[in-house]
């Protein structure tokens, strides 16, 4: 059977690439992506949690996790090439509305731990730049994700936020290496600005919930058992007329208006009035049922201004972190204070403070990440 699997695989691709002259690598990467998804050795229950506790540092690197990712040695060089290619189309069929299932983000996840650990192999072989190449890797397969809904921009955060982590863990390798420091800060740059915000998917899974936000579709949600909502609501909406249909999805862009000037609020004042939009939809679906796919959907994304500021915060930390380093190559000596214009803390909107340290320094936000009801501080150590 596995035989058979591969053969239509590389059959498969050759279709895909024969329109021109078989070249290589395709102009889509999600050929290869899908390609090297079909290659992967699925871990077993003990690999899989042991990747999982790894990534969140619960354990170190042992010989399981190590003979895992040699047998996918292959599997990784795929992902790295299609990394690289700028198109990315994963050929979903928006038209399946509610029922559309996105397989790949899990995938895409899976091959975010095997590559940050494929990372931490790298840095115990002192190959700090090899370590470097699977985290930037993670970025731009976040970047691949999509933003077409807010489950794929979820993932993005996610895939992104494993990236920074990862990296964060090299950086007192390579603490007096200024062109290394200078180059990866460099790449750094060219992803965020290659990432789209949060603000862009929900604009656009907006549209897509508009446009199947009808009779037809919650019969199917119904019989497909997807669980977006109670069933017991689902059949109360089947019992409402046509122009019931049409009175939710005004209510929802309305909603959904609201939702997206909120975000462009600094993230304090965000984050309230995301809390007391999702409270008034609570309280007007009691009463108006054209309400209710309002409230439903609205309970997925009203704490996106946390997501985000999570994720960005980290990031800028990284990159003032460089900057900081990169002073300290140079110079020989940590700076005394925060040098201007670094990046900014986004849950505050303002610089970091900051603190050297008996081994390094420490960045600290301003501002608290409301929905965990902390302050993040991020930790640099530099090279002895």
């Amino acid at each position: 059977m596995k035989t058979l699997i591969k053969t239509i695989l590389i059959v498969t691709v050759l279709l895909v690439s024969a329109g021109r002259a078989f070249a290589y690598p395709p102009d889509n990467a999600a050929v290869l992506y899908y390609k090297s998804f079909m290659l992967l050795e699925e871990p077993n229950d003990t690999v899989k949690e042991m990747l999982r506790d790894l990534k969140d540092g619960k354990i170190g690197l042992n010989e399981q996790i190590r003979q895992y990712i040699e047998r996918n040695r292959k599997v990784i060089d795929e992902i790295i090439t299609a990394a690289e290619i700028k198109n990315c189309d994963w050929g979903l069929d928006f038209s399946e509305g509610f029922a559309l299932e996105l397989l790949h983000l899990t995938k895409c996840r899976q091959m975010a731990y095997i590559l940050a650990a494929d990372a931490k192999i790298f840095s115990e072989k002192g190959d700090y730049g090899e370590a470097l190449e699977r985290c930037l890797t993670i970025h731009k397969m976040g970047v691949h994700v999509g933003d077409e809904t807010i489950v794929q921009g979820l993932v993005d955060n996610a895939i992104g936020y494993l990236a920074n982590k990862s990296i964060m863990e090299i950086l007192p390798n390579i603490s007096n290496d200024s062109d290394t420091l200078e180059h990866l800060r460099w790449r750094l740059v060219d992803v965020s600005n290659k990432r789209s915000s949060l603000k862009t998917a929900i604009a656009n899974d907006a549209e897509l919930c508009l446009e199947h936000m009808n009779r037809e579709e919650v019969d199917a949600m119904i019989k497909a058992d997807i669980g977006i909502m109670p069933k017991d609501k689902l059949d109360k909406i089947l019992r409402e007329d046509d122009e019931f249909f049409a009175r939710s999805r005004e209510y929802y862009r309305s909603v959904m208006t609201r939702m997206q000037s909120i975000l462009e609020l600094p993230y304090p004042e965000a984050y309230q009035k995301s809390e007391d939009l999702s409270r008034e939809l609570e309280n007007v679906a009691k009463k108006k049922p054209e309400a209710i796919m309002a409230e439903f959907l609205y309970s997925s994304i009203y704490r996106i201004s946390t997501i985000e500021a999570r994720y960005k915060t980290y990031h800028n930390a990284v990159l003032a972190g460089i900057d900081i380093y990169l002073i300290r190559a140079k110079t020989g000596e940590l700076p005394d204070e925060l040098p201007a214009g670094l990046p900014k803390d986004m849950f505050s909107g303002r610089d970091f403070l900051y603190e050297k340290t008996g081994d390094g320094f420490i960045l600290k936000c301003q501002g608290k990440d409301l929905t965990q009801n902390i302050v993040h501080q991020y930790e640099f150590k530099v090279a002895k």
